[in-house]
């Protein structure tokens, strides 16, 4: 990045927009991202006019990223919006039609590469979506979307009757004796499933495997988690990393 060192990393989410700002050397990836939240890309200006580069991750936000490009423009920074490539940093991605993985998953899918030892491995994240994405190596095996614990939760209120729930996002899984905490476990059983058939399709691939999980959702699934169970704040802020250095 010649003598353009600080960058402010982006992760424009469905329901946040999640930012961290770095200097850009090797040593960035050993360290932990001092990771901020906001609602809106104004809110963002002045970490903005203090970096020399912003990096930016986006998933259906057009609002919002229309937004940042009038700012980085006002501003004079540069800015570089990352998408999902065939083939990057020696990643190979499975969808032939590369351009519909969310650029979200490919950055958790280089990320998690840094993070694990083992060949193969499964990235998880629990968001407003939960997706799950398989490695081995430096290939990318493909993956799933699910609904996330909300998004189910909302589905089962809205569309079934004298069902009922409340606001609780339930941090560890136990039996319901009322409707709303069954519904409430039965969307986090559904979640702690989403995991385990990951981790089989994982195991499947190779005997020797991580799980990473991400999102905030992770929050329901850590207590009495197995240990070879990697939790991380944020993979896509993580995974834009790569792109310091481009």
């Amino acid at each position: 990045m010649s003598e353009r060192t600080k960058a402010l990393l982006l992760d424009i989410g469905n329901s946040y927009i999640k930012s961290a700002m770095v200097e850009a050397s090797k040593e960035v990836f050993g360290q932990p991202l001092a990771i901020m939240r906001s609602n809106n890309v104004k809110a963002l200006k002045d970490n903005i006019n203090q970096s020399q580069r912003v990096i930016v991750a986006a998933v259906g936000q057009g609002e919002q990223v229309a937004r940042l490009r009038i700012l980085c423009t006002e501003l004079d920074v540069p800015l570089t919006i990352v998408k999902t490539q065939t083939n990057a940093f020696g990643m190979q991605c499975a969808y032939s039609n590369y351009a519909t993985l969310g650029a979200d998953r490919w950055l958790a899918v280089l990320a998690g590469r840094r993070l694990c030892q083992t060949q193969a491995y499964a990235v998880i994240d629990l968001g407003t979506a939960n997706t799950c994405d398989l490695v081995l190596g430096n290939r990318h095996l493909g993956g799933w979307i699910a609904p996330g614990f909300s998004l189910m939760r909302d589905s089962l209120i809205n569309n079934t009757e004298l069902v009922f729930a409340n606001d609780v996002f339930p941090n560890d899984l136990s039996l319901g004796k009322q409707t709303v905490d069954c519904v409430n476990m039965g969307c986090a059983a559904a979640v702690k499933g989403f995991i385990f058939a990951a981790e089989q399709k994982v195991a499947e691939v190779n005997s020797e495997y991580s799980v990473i999980i991400t999102g905030g959702g992770q929050r329901m699934v850590k207590n009495n988690a197995p240990v070879h169970h990697y939790f991380h704040e944020n993979l896509v802020l993580f995974g834009l990393l790569e792109y310091l250095f481009i």
